[in-house]
Parts: structure tokens; sequence; C-alpha cells
């Protein structure tokens, strides 16, 4: 109840520039307002010849505003793309106040198991301390997801609005593509118990309403286990 604002307002397009730069990339600049004016966000994809997508991203929030559930980017991608392989936090599924017991490594998974079906449907499947995610199709091409900073990642066969509305697993509906969320940050789960103001997540596992920013590169590749680390490391330098 408390953070119904971030979940009542969608962000409003105010202003969008598209030019080339001198190596030949497509720039496209985008800005939106969300709240009233209380929060300005700023969205530049440079798309590079060799197909890679350079995104940044970066939110002003009025620091008087409620605690923000989530600062990050959402997408929908093929369904076919649903061999998932992360290097970051895992296997099962981690946040921010709940990772210790979850190691850094490479993992895989396909989608199915990479969510974890609740019996009440609710947010789900987050990895945390991503440094790379790649999802891979039937015909050995792929989405790889990097970044400069460390991620959280979760993907969806269902939308978001639909996952909200869901009270049953029954209703989680597929809508033909995948959701897949690439957030800089998430609150945490909280769960110290259920009957008193503890139970929401510590403070120091919430997110202040404030600046944030960060970036990260989208590129199709077709890459095996082994190639992906490597990938990885030449897209980001």
């Amino acid at each position: 109840i408390i953070m119904h604002q971030w979940y009542e307002n969608t962000p409003v397009l105010s202003e969008m520039n598209a030019q080339t730069d001198e190596s030949g990339s497509t720039i496209l600049s985008s800005r939106y307002t969300m709240i009233g004016d209380s929060v300005g966000i700023e969205v530049v994809y440079e798309v590079r010849g060799d197909g890679t997508v350079k995104v940044n991203y970066t939110v002003e929030a009025d620091p008087k505003l409620p605690n923000i559930p989530k600062v990050g980017m959402q997408t929908g991608i093929n369904r076919d793309l649903s061999r998932i392989t992360w290097y970051g936090r895992g296997p099962l599924e981690n946040y921010c106040d709940r990772k210790q017991g979850s190691y850094v490594a490479i993992y895989s998974k396909n989608l199915k198991n990479f969510t974890e079906p609740y019996a009440y449907p609710q947010e789900n499947g987050n990895r945390s301390d991503v440094r790379w995610i790649y999802l891979g199709g039937s015909n050995g091409t792929g989405l790889l997801v990097v970044a400069d900073s460390l991620l959280n990642v979760s993907a969806w066969p269902y939308t978001e609005e639909i996952l909200q509305q869901a009270t049953h697993t029954n209703e989680l509906l597929d809508p033909g593509f995948i959701t897949l969320n690439i957030d800089l940050l998430t609150m945490g789960i909280g769960g110290n118990d259920s009957w008193s103001e503890v139970g929401a997540p510590l403070p120091k596992y919430q997110v202040q309403a404030g600046s944030y920013s960060y970036s990260f590169f989208l590129k199709p590749v077709e890459a095996d286990l082994k190639s992906l680390s490597i990938t990885a490391n030449k897209i980001r330098y």
C-alpha cells in the first residue's frame, strides 16, 4: 500500500531524439516523466553495426517519494529463447536479503524451472549478482545480456500484469513471449515474521527514492557454454 504510487503510474514519454555518431552507430534517446514531475527517466540506446545494443538508463526520483520496489527495465523476447544460462548467484531464486546461501557460478535451466510456481502467484525467480545471462533458442542462436555492474535478472512465461492479477497458478497465461527483467536493484522480500512491521524487508534491503544509473549490452549471438564468458568480456571492452 505504501508503494502504490509506483504501481499505479506509468512513465509518460516527453521527448525522443535520434542521431548517428562518428562510428556509424545510431543513438536513440528518450525522456519520460512519472508521478507528475516527481520522477525523470532517461533511456539511451546505442545501436551498433554488429547488432549490439548498449542501453543506458537513468532515473531521478524525488527523495520524498516512497521507497522503490525495483530500479530497472523490462522487455518481451521471443518465446523460443527458453534455455537460460547465467553467471551469477544460483541455482535457485535469490534476492538481496536471501542470497548468502546462493553461490556465484555458471548455471543453466529451462524457463519452466527458472521460475518458482508459488501457490499464490507473486514476484519470483530473481537471480542476483548476475554478470551476464544468455537466453538460447532451439536453433542455436540467442540473446546475451551483459553489464558493467551486477544485475538482478528474472524471466517469466507471462507478463507482470498477468502475474499481479492472478490468484492461482492456472491463471498465469502464456502471452506467447518471455518477459525479461533486467534490473539494477530490487527490494528484498522480507519475511522475518508475517504479523508486524518487520515482515517487510529491513531498511538496508529497501530501495530509497533518489538517483540511479546503470548500463548493459544486448547482443544476438550463436554461442556454446564455453564461449559465453569470452563473448561477454569482449562486449564489455
